[in-house]
């Protein structure tokens, strides 16, 4: 199969199982209304906040909605056909409108992942599927509760074509917060920074 063939069967792929699997369950997310948060021994947690930013374009600020974020997992003692690629389905509820934020809280077995790409749609008169790559690691530690940063990302034209930017900041101090007071399960848990690479 020719690459063009090949990004277009991928691509269209990601955006059938984006309607699939939104707001769909998943044992990998920690949702809000959760009391408790139970580790396995080899499992660790993972949160992070995200922020899609259409600035440049302001006749459609902040109108992607994610659907699900595609993580693939990341082991040089894998094969490339071994190694796991998780579909995780994104919550409304877990949106804060007022800070045009997503939070992301993941409870993954050890190891380190890659975000792939956010999955999501533009709310313009025709809703258009978009898939936003991100390409950046993380690493999930047994026993621990990581904050792995701030994703942002700003869409923008660019030759006619939708495209975007990522960028990582550390929120520690404002996102821990928003984590704590948002998520019972985390509200006398320690959080600690390891952010995205």
């Amino acid at each position: 199969m020719n690459p063009i063939k090949k990004r277009f069967s991928f691509k269209t792929f990601i955006i059938i199982l984006s309607f699939f699997t939104s707001g769909c369950a998943s044992p990998y997310l920690l949702f809000k209304q959760t009391p408790t948060l139970a580790l396995q021994p080899n499992e660790g947690a993972v949160l992070f906040s995200s922020k899609f930013n259409n600035k440049e374009r302001p006749d459609q600020k902040n109108t992607f909605w994610v659907t699900n974020i595609a993580l693939q997992e990341v082991n040089q003692y894998k094969s490339y056909g071994e190694k796991q690629l998780f579909f995780i389905p994104y919550p409304k509820v877990n949106y804060i409108q007022q800070d045009d934020l997503f939070l992301f809280s993941l409870k993954l077995p050890r190891g380190i992942y890659r975000i792939t790409s956010f999955n999501g749609m533009f709310r313009t008169f025709f809703a258009t599927e978009y898939s936003a790559a991100v390409n950046k690691i993380f690493d999930v530690v047994p026993g621990k509760i990581s904050y792995a940063g701030r994703v942002e990302t700003v869409f923008f034209i660019s030759g006619g074509q939708q495209t975007h930017e990522i960028k990582i900041e550390d929120k520690f101090d404002e996102d821990q917060g928003r984590f704590k007071n948002g998520y019972p399960a985390l509200q006398n848990r320690t959080i600690v920074k390891d952010l995205i690479y």
